[in-house]
């Protein structure tokens, strides 16, 4: 079922959440990897047309969501194995190739920075998991919203670091492709405003 976006009321897309008319699903490819991802997203992204870990959870084939700040709604509990939590927090030690196993599950955070701050302590999926972060950075390809803190990514950008540290650099580029591709539908989308 395809939904208005709140500000234009143009129809769009559930799954990469672009107007229906910019639609990129049919261009998407489906990624395997080695490293499972869990998204654990607030409540507020969900709608949101800048949201980016709504196309990782359309491109990569062992990806998960679980939302976060749902009354009621499912508290998914992790399976057994390693689990690592991709977040810049203070004493979080760098991402490295030497992580990348076949059972690892990758939890990413997906909300303002206090969100994502608070899903560390409050969240299943990170509790008894590492937290790592990404090497520093120049900053991001993402520009739809104002970043608060250099060398800030996208969450789908993130991932996509992630997983090149994780599994080879040839596998980041192919998202990193994704996500350009994304980006200038999303950017045509907002300046053509409700006349698509």
């Amino acid at each position: 079922m395809n939904e208005p976006i709140r500000s234009r009321r143009l129809e769009r897309c559930d799954r990469c959440g672009l107007a229906t008319a910019l639609c990129l699903c049919a261009e998407l490819p489906r990624v395997a990897t080695r490293t499972n991802v869990v998204l654990v997203m607030h409540k507020n992204e969900l709608g949101r047309t800048s949201n980016t870990g709504r196309l990782a959870l359309a491109v990569l084939e062992r990806a998960k969501l679980s939302v976060r700040g749902v009354l009621g709604g499912s508290r998914d509990e992790p399976p057994p194995g390693r689990r690592l939590v991709l977040f810049p927090a203070q004493g979080a030690r760098e991402l490295a190739a030497r992580d990348a196993a076949d059972s690892l599950t990758l939890v990413v955070p997906d909300g303002s920075w206090k969100q994502a701050r608070r899903m560390l302590s409050r969240e299943a999926w990170a509790r008894d998991a590492e937290v790592v972060r990404l090497p520093p950075t120049s900053s991001g390809r993402y520009d739809l919203r104002r970043q608060t803190r250099e060398g800030a990514l996208c969450t789908f950008e993130a991932i996509a670091r992630a997983l090149g540290l994780l599994e080879g650099g040839e596998l980041e580029r192919e998202l990193l492709g994704v996500l350009d591709a994304f980006l200038v539908r999303v950017r045509h989308m907002r300046v053509a405003g409700g006349s698509l």
